[in-house]
């Protein structure tokens, strides 16, 4: 009896110490995909944070280069105007010595 008792009690020892390793074992499962996760997700973030910076850049340059054109487009309208008037001028003298 009291082999069989200590063979029991040796028993239960290794089942726990097997269900603790399953247990542990388990967890590091866990641990290595959450890991897996984790890096991946920063390789995510990091190219997206790389792609907004690069994007932010894009878009202070064109920015900058819209306010260049608005102002060539403004000097532009300027210079039509003006010409335009020159030309109708020019325009309506030629026809008043067709005229004469």
């Amino acid at each position: 009896m009291r082999i069989l008792g200590i063979a029991l009690l040796v028993l239960g020892l290794f089942a726990s110490s097997l269900a603790w390793s399953e247990d542990v074992s388990a967890l590091q499962t866990a641990v290595h995909i959450a890991q897996g996760e984790l890096e991946k997700a920063q390789k995510e973030r990091d190219a997206l944070n790389r792609r907004v910076a690069e994007e932010e850049k894009e878009l202070a340059e064109l920015k900058a280069q819209l306010e260049t054109d608005r102002k060539k487009a403004a000097e532009a309208a300027t210079r039509y105007l003006e010409s335009r008037k020159k030309y109708d001028k020019a325009q309506a003298a030629l026809e008043k010595a067709w005229k004469k």
